[in-house]
């Protein structure tokens, strides 16, 4: 499973990047404490259209996770967005 969460990290922070149209090169350097605010994320779109791929991920990965509909804010994190998708082990 850890390689997993890798993976997913991963890949949602290239969608996170992909979305607000910022350069997709290492996406693993992304700090998990960036809000989606200061990666430029301003509309209600942008928000929609990662909601949509954070679904798709969670369905590719099988993490059994749902994305209700306007979750994501511009004061969400990438950490907040990544645990959006994944079950946190207590």
């Amino acid at each position: 499973m850890h390689t997993n969460v890798i993976y997913i990290t991963n890949h949602v922070k290239l969608e996170i990047l992909n979305t607000c149209g910022l350069t997709t090169m290492k996406p693993y350097n992304l700090n998990g404490y960036t809000t989606l605010f200061t990666l430029g994320f301003k509309t209600k779109t942008q928000y929609e259209i990662l909601e949509d791929k954070l679904q798709s991920i969670a369905v590719y990965y099988k993490t059994g996770k749902t994305i209700i509909p306007n979750t994501i804010s511009a004061d969400f994190t990438i950490n907040q967005c990544i645990e959006l998708i994944m079950v946190r082990n207590c």
